[in-house]
């Protein structure tokens, strides 16, 4: 699921726009993506990372990046391998 500080109004817009099939939640108070250590306080928003936290709550693993360029995605396979450590664990 994705998260941000835009209105429920502007998630919506951007699940149709972008035919996006996750859910995505709004954060307009940052209390969320503060307690994840991903809240930028100057400029309000959050910084783009991905996160994969296991069944009971707890972060298994973050990875902020250094910028919105596509060089800085991580890849889908990438991504998977994470969430297969994660539920090898569990």
């Amino acid at each position: 699921m994705g998260i941000s500080a835009n209105a429920p109004f502007s998630q919506k817009a951007f699940v149709d726009f972008a035919k996006v099939k996750h859910p995505l939640l709004s954060d307009r108070d940052g209390k969320v993506m503060k307690a994840l250590g991903v809240w930028d306080e100057e400029r309000r928003l959050a910084k783009r990372s991905y996160i994969i936290i296991d069944k009971e709550g707890v972060v298994r693993f973050k990875s902020t990046r250094p910028s919105n360029t596509e060089k800085d995605l991580l890849s889908t396979e990438t991504l998977l391998n994470e969430v297969k450590k994660v539920n090898k664990g569990s």
